[in-house]
């Protein structure tokens, strides 16, 4: 039985108890500039504001906007599916603490878009899932655990 424990590190997705690192993409970072010149064109558009109606040159600027929030989106869920199965067929079991990731984004700190981009909140869902279909366990440890 392969134990492992995975923890969040800012600059990467997670690293394990081996020292491997997870991945460190940032896919929103890379669109960053091609989805805000397409939400620029969006906003000088007819029907950006609240109570105009739409025009048609609208409604397409604003299928092209969603597309590139799609594309991020699939981009992260994609890696983050290939990097979970091979955790999830390496190990047995896998032990992750419980983080709030909501006020790790908080402002205050001034990574927010690092942390959200990083998608490591998804991290529970998808190991729980992709464990249990393989009959392995996870382990989540309370965040006061007293680890070091």
């Amino acid at each position: 039985m392969k134990p492992t424990l995975l923890d969040y590190v800012s600059d990467g997705l997670y690293v394990d108890s081996n020292g491997n690192a997870g991945t460190n993409h940032r896919y929103y970072r890379e669109s960053h500039d091609k989805l805000a010149k397409a939400q620029r064109k969006l906003y000088r558009m007819q029907g950006s504001k609240k109570y105009e109606v739409k025009s048609n040159n609208y409604m397409k600027q604003l299928r092209k906007v969603n597309r590139i929030h799609r594309h991020i989106a699939n981009q992260r869920l994609d890696n983050l599916h290939k990097i979970f199965a091979e955790i999830a067929n390496q190990y047995d079991v896998v032990c992750v603490g419980s983080i709030n990731m909501r006020s790790m984004a908080n402002r205050s700190f001034g990574n927010g878009k690092a942390t959200l981009d990083n998608g490591y909140g998804m991290l529970l869902n998808m190991l729980e899932y992709k464990l249990s279909d393989r009959n392995k366990y996870l382990v989540k440890v309370d965040k006061w655990f007293p680890s070091s």
